[in-house]
């Protein structure tokens, strides 16, 4: 592993050799820790204190995610400027951390206080799923929207994302676990990161697209050009469809896989114990990618097919195995290995998604599709967590899996041969 990630960096060095790219990815490491830190602090805060808001406080942040990232999409393409915007709205995100943390210190840990404090930093992590789409189109434009340089960037940035993700969460859970009120240093800390990370926007040369005259017409624009590529664009239809099915199969099934831990004892443990090997599991995925030929479907359809077989031990294990000594670990290795195709998987497809966007209207386009992925998470999530109590979790999961695999390897059979040329 030390080795493959010592190739990819080398890599890295040698074909990413551009100062603003480099200095693209030292900002979001810095606002990938103040993610995971807030995003974890928050979670456990509402769900240990407020069960049903901790519930519906992930919905939220689904929902007020998209509704930012597509707002950011708009404003860089009526404003351009995405350099200003990015700064901007990193800047905005350590004032929500910074109000976040006022709450708590003036009105101490309350129900109150919670509430307001936990709608608070929703509204700075969806600024942050904004800020996605920003750094996005940047990309295109600064590695000439080169797709194996995008293959190799999202790779990178995904690997360091893992790596911070898991650094950040076991150092919160012991301060966490040490005392709770800790939770408000950590929110201040992530607010002062947040600070830190605008140090390299402002060292960046390349702007963006920059727009002398600002106009409304170009939304106009970008929904016609999103429309157009849907209805008269195979590849990019493949594309969104793949990813729809994917979230609506994956991506919220792991309530179902948490629900299974909990036929055993202590969730919150193995909980954080999965967490652990999965995020392990994302970080070989993402340096992997690379090494795969992603612009033709066979290549990712191949990738999920791998992903859903060794998924389906999720279920098969703790049906058939009920001693925990024996069960739980099996499911730990099952998650880590699960993990290494499907995160592949979805690092070549953020690439594809960024490359095949047109860089005219991409703030648009671009910010529809993931529109369409969030509802597409919000339906999966509802749709198996009612077929989980009917069905229980296991049996839910083992329908998806093989559901899955039938449908992506009719996929392959009907539309094998699709690649993904730029727009």
């Amino acid at each position: 592993m030390i080795n493959l990630l010592r190739n990819l960096f080398n890599r890295y060095c040698s074909i990413l050799g551009i100062k603003d790219v480099v200095l693209l990815v030292y900002s979001n490491v810095f606002n990938n820790t103040v993610y995971d830190v807030t995003q974890f602090v928050s979670f456990i805060l509402g769900f240990d204190t407020m069960r049903i808001f901790g519930v519906a406080l992930v919905y939220v942040f689904y929902a007020s995610s998209t509704i930012m990232r597509f707002f950011s999409g708009a404003v860089i393409d009526v404003l351009g400027h995405e350099k200003k915007v990015l700064a901007i709205s990193d800047a905005l995100m350590s004032v929500s951390y910074v109000i976040a943390f006022l709450i708590i210190v003036m009105m101490g840990i309350n129900s109150l206080s919670l509430i307001l404090m936990l709608i608070t930093i929703m509204l700075g992590m969806s600024i942050y799923s904004a800020m996605g789409v920003i750094r996005s189109a940047l990309i295109k434009d600064l590695l000439y929207n080169d797709n194996e340089k995008i293959t190799l960037y999202t790779s990178l940035n995904n690997t360091l994302r893992s790596l911070i993700s898991i650094t950040a969460i076991v150092i919160s859970g012991y301060l966490l676990y040490l005392n709770i009120d800790t939770a408000k240093y950590l929110i201040l800390t992530s607010a002062l990161l947040s600070m830190v990370a605008l140090i390299p926007l402002t060292l960046m040369r390349h702007h963006g697209r920059v727009t002398d005259r600002p106009s409304t017409q170009v939304l106009r624009q970008g929904f016609v050009k999103f429309s157009e590529l849907v209805k008269n664009n195979i590849s990019f239809r493949v594309l969104i469809l793949i990813m729809v099915i994917t979230y609506l199969l994956i991506i919220s099934l792991d309530v179902l896989n948490y629900s299974i831990l909990s036929i055993y004892y202590n969730i919150a443990l193995l909980a954080g114990i999965d967490r652990v090997f999965g995020t392990i599991g994302v970080v070989i995925g993402s340096m992997l990618a690379p090494r795969f030929r992603v612009n033709k479907l066979g290549t990712i359809i191949v990738l999920m097919v791998i992903a859903l077989i060794v998924g389906l031990g999720f279920c098969i294990v703790p049906m058939t195995i009920r001693i925990m000594i024996i069960a739980v670990p099996t499911l730990f290795i099952l998650n880590f290995i699960y993990n290494i195709p499907i995160n592949a998987f979805f690092t070549a497809m953020g690439s594809m998604l960024i490359y095949v966007t047109p860089r005219r209207e991409f703030g648009i386009v671009y910010s529809s599709m993931w529109t369409i992925l969030t509802v597409s998470q919000i339906l999966s999530s509802i749709i198996w967590a009612f077929i989980g109590t009917v069905v229980g979790a296991p049996e839910a999961l083992l329908i998806a899996m093989l559901t899955g695999i039938v449908i992506f390897l009719i996929i392959k059979y009907s539309l094998g041969k699709v690649s993904y040329p730029a727009f």
